[in-house]
């Protein structure tokens, strides 16, 4: 199933690109047939080159538990006084 997806996508990003070159050179300037198979070719690319990571299987190894109270952290809701560390008092 992968290797079809990147046969079809480098296949398919070629003729783009094969379509977007016989367009330029068949009217003389670059037309908006030219510009999109351009504009699609980064698809067919990025179908060519992605890794499915749906097809991967998941160990227990890659998988790690965490426990609430190991992530629990004392977070002090008061603001210091900025005078007191060392900031300037801002004037409005």
């Amino acid at each position: 199933m992968t290797k079809t997806r990147v046969v079809f996508g480098w296949l398919l990003f070629f003729t783009l690109l094969g379509f977007s070159v016989h367009s330029f050179l068949d009217s003389g300037s670059v037309t908006i047939d030219a510009w999109i198979s351009l504009l699609l070719s980064p698809a067919a690319l990025a179908i060519a080159v992605n890794q499915n990571t749906s097809n991967r299987k998941v160990t227990d190894t890659s998988l790690s538990i965490i426990d609430e109270e190991e992530n629990e952290t004392t977070i002090n809701k008061d603001a210091p006084n900025p005078e007191e560390e060392g900031f300037d008092i801002p004037i409005m």
